[in-house]
């Protein structure tokens, strides 16, 4: 059954695993991302005590509407489950692999009214899988087009049908479920993202001056902001004052899920301060806003690298994320000791000298100015100024989503990769506010 496998390896100069070294029938799976010649993932389904083996250039999308081409590979031991590491030049599958995604599947393909085992379903060249693991959670449906090569989709989720759910003890009714806010996404299946991403988002909005942008009547409708809590909401979603020149503004506050959740029922992209509540004039962290000119996906990546690479210089943690828009944020947990003020004006010194050194990027506020180039914005960093939400989904076709995701998967995404269909299902910031540093002390060092 390992023949291929076995004749492909030198395993004298490869680590990777001996056809010997397998038994499991627990119906694991893993996604395994190799840097081969280009980059592509390879799954795995145990069945029969090895692995069947795919390998899938774009890897498997969250989005019903994508069609992902596979092409079936050799059978692999089951011991391959937990390979990870470089392969040496001159072997075959020469390159670094790493362990993407892993879990347990349940084969689902039904045939009549039985479950149709799945020994037949792959000679029959069609079998529908449930996935279960750190990142991929739903049904897929594979099916072979012609000799190896398969297409892998994403079976669309049933939208929930009760216009009412509980979360966390409060009752929250749904209105109007059914209202189409983009071709195809009606206003339940936004809320029900919101209640799975809840868990996620909470740490990063809790305690918050939340500020609201609506879109009520969908994604080409009327848009405005909302800043002040509205009379109706419930008593339980908390408010917070806070006085400015131009008067006081009563803010809601996100204390638990279920407000979230509320809000969310609202059609709202949650937009939030760089301060909590109980220190309005302290931030806990900085904000990079890279906002191109224009359509340069590669730049913009180029950009926010470099910039990663400026901060950890001068030894800060940042962490990235997609804004569902145009660029990316880049953010840095900092101490709170220092007032908006002071920390605009570092993170403002911070731009400027990357400015210096790239001709890509501008901090000028200009358009006319900027020539094309990339602008660095860190005038979010203010108490009387907001930025979108890490998971909050956006008012622009599609629901795209501001989601943050790891440092070295940035080759891979763009602003605009993850919507509420194919959202990440973990937080990659998990550990932002544990890794906060403190200015003062950067800056007593810089002096």
């Amino acid at each position: 059954m390992l023949e291929d496998y076995r004749k492909k390896r030198d395993f004298t100069k490869t680590a990777e695993p001996a056809p010997e070294q397998l038994k499991s029938e627990q119906a694991i799976y893993v996604v395994q991302k190799h840097n081969a010649r280009r980059i592509h993932f390879d799954l795995r389904l145990e069945h029969n005590g090895v692995l069947k083996s795919w390998a899938v250039p774009k890897g498997l999308s969250d989005d019903p509407q994508d069609k992902r081409l596979a092409i079936r590979t050799e059978d692999h031991p089951v011991a391959y489950a937990t390979f990870s590491g470089t392969i040496p030049e001159g072997e075959y599958g020469a390159g670094t692999v790493e362990i993407w995604d892993k879990g347990k599947f349940v084969n689902i393909t039904v045939k009549g009214s039985k479950v149709q085992p799945l020994s037949e379903a792959l000679e029959k060249g069609h079998f529908i899988i449930y996935l279960k693991g750190e990142k991929l959670d739903g049904s897929y449906a594979f099916t072979r087009i012609e000799n190896d090569e398969w297409i892998i989709v994403k079976k669309r989720e049933k939208p929930p049908r009760s216009a009412e759910i509980d979360v966390g003890g409060h009752h929250i009714k749904i209105t109007h479920p059914e209202k189409e806010l983009d071709k195809g996404i009606r206003k339940a299946e936004l809320v029900e993202y919101y209640r799975n991403v809840a868990p996620l988002m909470l740490p990063h909005v809790k305690d918050r001056f939340l500020s609201m942008f609506r879109f009520p009547e969908g994604v080409r409708g009327e848009k405005f902001f909302q800043k002040n809590i509205p009379d109706y909401f419930p008593d339980w979603i908390e408010s917070k004052c806070l006085e400015h020149e131009s008067g006081v503004t009563c803010y809601a506050i996100v204390k638990d899920e279920a407000a979230i959740v509320y809000i969310s029922n609202q059609v709202v992209v949650p937009h939030i301060t760089v301060t909590r509540i109980d220190k309005p004039d302290l931030p806990d962290k900085m904000i990079f806003d890279l906002d191109p000119s224009r359509p340069d996906v590669s730049s913009l990546k180029s950009a926010a690298l470099k910039l990663k690479g400026f901060l950890e210089a001068l030894g800060f943690r940042s962490y990235i994320m997609t804004t569902g828009g145009k660029g990316y944020h880049v953010a840095v947990p900092v101490k709170r000791e220092l007032d908006n003020r002071g920390v605009r004006n570092f993170a403002l010194k911070i731009a400027q000298t990357l400015a210096k050194q790239d001709d890509t990027v501008t901090t000028d506020l200009r358009v006319e100015k900027r020539e094309g180039r990339i602008f660095i914005d860190v005038n979010r960093i203010s108490p009387m100024q907001t930025s979108v939400a890490p998971f909050a989904a956006r008012s622009e076709p599609g629901l795209p989503v501001a989601s943050p995701f790891p440092w070295d998967e940035l080759p891979n995404i763009d602003p605009r990769s993850y919507s509420i269909r194919n959202h990440l299902k973990v937080d990659a910031w998990s550990d932002f506010f544990a890794s906060a540093v403190s200015v003062l002390d950067v800056i007593e060092k810089l002096t």
